[in-house]
């Protein structure tokens, strides 16, 4: 039997990215008895399509009305008068969860999400399962959903959501900020020249990174169009996800554009394109953001949806670490300020002051103690 479990959930693209990165810090370190699980496989079917779906939807399509379901659910009086809603779903949903957890009986369990996070508390609570405990906090301010009494270890990314943590009861010697996990190749030196010819990039321009996220959220079409506007001798990386109409629009701009844009769908090579790139411009989720800094990438956030992804440029904020347009029109002015000022060089600054790139690793030693 596994001694050590690693829980994510395919809600988004970055629990799953972060529980990656956790198993490869794991690999490295020559631990073979640890397994990496999806939470969402043992519910049944009808919950596990819906899951995600309905996230997807409510971020896509009215990404007002997710917010205000992420705010009000974060609101301790309504949360407690709801929090028994949430575990009857759960124990409806995840039965084959717990038949897992029951029969595995894991040492140590490890969750970058909040589903295996409330069903493995809940079995801690009623004394049916004997685990340590340690959570991820996959964003850089947390949410009551990740907070529970019965967590050995509270992993988070920075003293701000350390803060956070401590306001909302939990023990200082239960939070480490040891930074969310991040794949190893996000911090290694590139060879750039190579990587720009392997790309198809030139030299000597300076390089727009635009990144939608795994399922192609955004604003990106527009960005486009105003980001080839730019007199400035750019050439921009556009990464499309899993969006197949958003690819196909962004290769019909640049089929007439005066800039060069390298059009991508679902990649696997991020670290490269970030380590060719002069600036990042992204949604900020929390992996992204994570990986922007461990490649000692300025950003550009561009319409953080209300919740997880405002909060995180919150973070960026407060740390003078990246820049926000509003609006995609605004993309010109930013980058153009950022190009023709001392900016560049104080956001790069801010953003290796914040960075955190073994945080993986340091989740490794704190699983093995």
């Amino acid at each position: 039997m596994s001694k050590t479990l690693i829980f994510y959930a395919t809600a988004g693209i970055g629990h799953k990215k972060a529980a990656f990165a956790v198993k490869e810090a794991f690999d490295a370190a020559g631990r073979k008895d640890v397994l990496l699980k999806d939470a969402l496989d043992y519910t049944n079917a009808f919950f596990k399509r819906s899951y995600c779906a309905t996230y997807l939807f409510l971020i896509k399509r009215v990404p007002t009305l997710w917010g205000f379901f992420y705010y009000i659910l974060d609101n301790p009086l309504i949360y407690t008068l709801l929090k028994s809603v949430r575990r009857l779903v759960n124990h409806i949903n995840s039965k084959r969860l717990v038949e897992f957890l029951l029969t595995t009986k894991p040492e140590t369990v490890i969750v970058t999400h909040f589903l295996a996070l409330e069903v493995i508390a809940h079995l801690k609570r009623k004394g049916i399962l004997n685990t340590r405990l340690i959570v991820v906090i996959t964003d850089y301010k947390s949410h009551t959903f990740w907070i529970s009494q019965y967590v050995d270890s509270y992993i988070v990314a920075s003293d701000y959501t350390r803060e956070d943590l401590l306001g909302r009861g939990i023990d200082s010697g239960r939070i480490k900020v040891f930074g969310i996990p991040c794949e190893k190749k996000f911090s290694e030196t590139h060879d750039i020249n190579a990587l720009k010819t392997k790309m198809g990039l030139a030299p000597n321009k300076k390089t727009i990174f635009i990144l939608s996220g795994g399922f192609g959220v955004g604003p990106i079409a527009n960005i486009v169009l105003h980001l080839d506007k730019l007199e400035e001798d750019i050439q921009a990386i556009v990464v499309c996800g899993y969006n197949k109409k958003l690819y196909e629009k962004i290769e019909k701009i640049a089929a007439s554009a005066r800039h060069a844009f390298k059009i991508y769908g679902f990649v696997n090579n991020i670290d490269e394109m970030m380590a060719v790139s002069d600036v990042l411009v992204s949604k900020p989720g929390g992996i992204s953001v994570t990986e922007a800094l461990n490649a000692s990438l300025p950003m550009i956030v561009m319409s953080p949806i209300p919740g997880q992804e405002m909060r995180n440029y919150k973070f960026l904020e407060k740390n003078n670490a990246a820049l926000r347009i509003q609006k995609p029109d605004q993309i010109e002015g930013v980058l153009k300020e950022v190009f023709a000022s001392g900016k560049m060089g104080a956001l790069k600054e801010a953003v290796k002051r914040i960075r955190c790139a073994d945080s993986a690793e340091r989740i490794v030693n704190e699983a093995s103690q």
